[in-house]
């Protein structure tokens, strides 16, 4: 949501674990499904991307993973390999300027890494990222440590549907509405005062604005909703 960019394209990324011995490319881990929402300059939810993805040496799901996602070994027997995906997902992006948002930087991290790795072409990729994990405490003007997730969503009000909560789509798409409550100023106002044991570093840490707080990129999201909204009246 930036008049910088055409659109913002939402991604969630899940992977599970490279056991040693198997490890030749040197991955600790593989991604093993792709989610993303894309984004308007406005806000608009444009579409969704949803894919398994067939890891080259992770020879199960552990169990942690597993659990956490609901996917299993058998889930994986027809996914398509991590080249194919991101040849699907740049398909699927389109033409025109585009950001890539994710909720912290392990996945812009894991993406890389995995495609450096596997010798996979990410040049058609856009280039840009946004960290908004990085942003949001200073936004809610808690301490400097690392929000989850599911945290940020219960400070915004934001429902979790237990039965697909960390699936790659899903987390894409909570993702997507607490980047949109950023850029309006809704998350900040939604949450006073924030839950027992976040301890905000700044009294009046949620009065502040946006602009002041989050630097450039936050107060170019909130200029630019503004703006669209002006013209749509």
């Amino acid at each position: 949501m930036s008049n910088t960019y055409d659109c913002d394209i939402i991604i969630d990324l899940e992977f599970t674990c490279v056991p040693k011995r198997e490890r030749t490319l040197g991955l600790a881990n593989e991604i093993i499904e792709v989610g993303a929402v894309k984004l308007a300059a406005d806000g608009r939810e444009l579409g969704r991307f949803s894919c398994l993805v067939k890891p080259r040496e992770a020879t199960h799901v552990i169990g942690p993973v597993r659990r956490l996602t609901g996917i299993d070994d058998n889930d994986l027997v027809d996914a398509r390999p991590l080249e194919e995906v991101v040849e699907q997902l740049v398909a699927w992006i389109g033409a025109g300027r585009a950001r890539m948002v994710a909720w912290s930087g392990t996945d812009e991290w894991q993406l890389k890494t995995e495609c450096a790795a596997k010798g996979i072409d990410l040049s058609a990729l856009p280039r840009r990222w946004l960290d908004i994990q990085r942003i949001y405490p200073r936004l809610m003007g808690t301490s400097g440590r690392a929000v989850r997730l599911s945290e940020a969503a219960d400070w915004c009000g934001i429902s979790l549907d237990n039965k697909h909560a960390h699936r790659g789509l899903d987390d894409a798409l909570v993702t997507a509405e607490i980047f949109r409550m950023m850029a309006t100023g809704e998350c900040a106002a939604q949450r006073a005062v924030l839950d027992s044991g976040i301890r905000s570093g700044q009294k009046d840490g949620c009065a502040s604005s946006i602009a002041s707080r989050c630097g450039g990129d936050l107060a170019a999201l909130l200029a630019s909703l503004r703006a669209a909204k002006a013209a749509a009246a």
